[in-house]
């Protein structure tokens, strides 16, 4: 779009030049015929741009199109050339060519900076065309053009470089930002210790899917889990232990939820919880006596419960009823959890 909108600009200050000028290179007639293809593709690459907002496109696709807006300045060019003649010398009329090309050199220059080979093709044809122009038109004095050619050329290829450093270092820190700003949400919605949702990510989706329940009239369980006296674990095997234990027991949970709206959430110290859209009673149930056979496959060492010698836990099974509040959902799984470990644990109780 730069390269586009500084090619219209120079169209319309060509256009002008020639109306002003008394004795100009090119009638407007002629003008205008050869700056037609310079308008139809800048114009079709502005249309294009609008039209396709917001949609990526290929690197060959700009390339292309910027080929091709070059071209027909280079026809302009040529033109000018094949209808100047001797009024170069005579005129004012070489150094506006040459000023024409300078500024085209730096539109693409800039254009294209990212890749400093398809920059140099593109802007080292204008070079060549505005030194051996200048040699030819005057010839006395040679080293003004050789010098202009290497000069620019030396400027394009530090400057492309700068630029690119700069473009890259830009990059570069928004990607790290971006990892930043990921970590930082995922610190603050998982668990540090278990690598599952924390709390705060369990309240926030428990407000959404209380929400979705009553909109769309489906069932929504929560089961509230307990591990069995894991407080004994702690203090006879120490802390460690401990949470070695809470680890492996999130990752019987996870596993459990495969389902994409499914979670699994540390509610808090040993406490965990399983929230399960579109699911009924009855099937949070079979999902609790799941949570009890996966537990004891995975045959984690309880060495102080009553038990037996590996980790149990205790779950009360809740469906959310119409009307109830998050507090209220939770505190009724709460009262079926404290049913299951006041009857015995290693058990569950839904209601």
């Amino acid at each position: 779009m730069w390269a586009t909108l500084i090619s219209l600009f120079l169209v319309v200050v060509f256009l002008a030049n020639i109306k002003m000028h008394s004795t100009p290179l090119l009638s407007l007639h002629q003008a205008t015929f050869f700056l037609a293809p310079i308008v139809i593709i800048a114009s079709i690459g502005t249309v294009t741009s609008r039209f396709f907002k917001g949609v990526e496109v290929s690197n060959r696709a700009l390339f292309t199109y910027l080929f091709m807006l070059e071209v027909a300045w280079l026809f302009l060019i040529w033109k000018l050339f094949e209808n100047g003649g001797e009024m170069y010398a005579e005129h004012a009329a070489l150094i506006g060519v040459e000023s024409l090309i300078d500024v085209l050199v730096l539109t693409f220059a800039i254009a294209l900076f990212p890749d400093r080979r398809v920059m140099l093709t593109a802007v080292l044809p204008l070079m060549l065309i505005s030194f051996f122009t200048r040699l030819i038109e005057v010839p006395a004095n040679p080293l003004f053009p050789a010098t202009k050619l290497f000069c620019f050329l030396a400027i394009l290829v530090t400057g492309q470089k700068v630029l690119y450093s700069w473009f890259r270092k830009a990059i570069v820190r928004d990607v790290e930002k971006q990892y930043l700003l990921k970590q930082f949400r995922r610190m603050a919605l998982v668990d540090g210790l278990t690598n599952i949702s924390n709390r705060r990510h369990f309240d926030e989706i428990l407000s959404q899917e209380i929400r979705a329940s009553e909109r769309n009239n489906h069932p929504l369980c929560l089961i509230l889990i307990d591990i069995d006296y894991f407080k004994r674990l702690n203090d006879s095997s120490g802390h460690q232990v401990g949470d070695e234990c809470l680890v492996e027991v999130a990752k019987v949970l996870a596993g459990i939820c495969h389902r994409p709206r499914d979670l699994a959430a540390r509610y808090g110290g040993e406490e965990f919880v399983l929230l399960l859209p579109d699911t009924d009673l009855n099937g949070a149930c079979q999902v609790a006596e799941k949570v009890k056979l996966k537990l004891a496959e995975a045959k984690l060492i309880h060495p102080d419960s009553e038990l037996g010698s590996y980790i149990t836990v205790s779950q009360g099974v809740c469906q959310c009823r119409e009307s109830m509040s998050a507090d209220e959902f939770i505190s009724e799984a709460d009262k079926l959890l404290y049913s299951a470990k006041s009857t015995g644990r290693d058990r569950y109780i839904g209601g």
